[in-house]
């Protein structure tokens, strides 16, 4: 059903409408996609996106850039002092 509705509004609405809930939604993503969100928080995510073709869009291209981000990180070699500075701004 997500998907008749999400083709239904893409064909109905102005290329330039937005979601009213588009920027809180996209934080919410990208903590979810972290792994840092509650149970009703991915939830709510997920039942938006199911609705929301533009939010939809959104979570697709959020996805597919962490994917690029992390399938090119995997052969890169970082010097150990690289690590260690890191690591002290992270805790600090």
């Amino acid at each position: 059903m997500g998907t008749f509705v999400r083709w239904i509004q893409k064909a109905m609405m102005s290329k330039k409408a937005r979601c009213p809930e588009e920027e809180h939604w996209l934080e919410l993503v990208r903590l979810m996609l972290d792994g840092q969100t509650t149970e009703e928080e991915t939830s709510y995510v997920i039942d938006h996106v199911e609705g929301c073709y533009r939010c939809y869009d959104n979570y697709d291209l959020e996805k597919e850039i962490r994917e690029a981000i992390k399938n090119k990180s995997i052969n890169l070699k970082v010097s150990d002092a690289l690590i260690a500075r890191i690591n002290n701004e992270i805790k600090a």
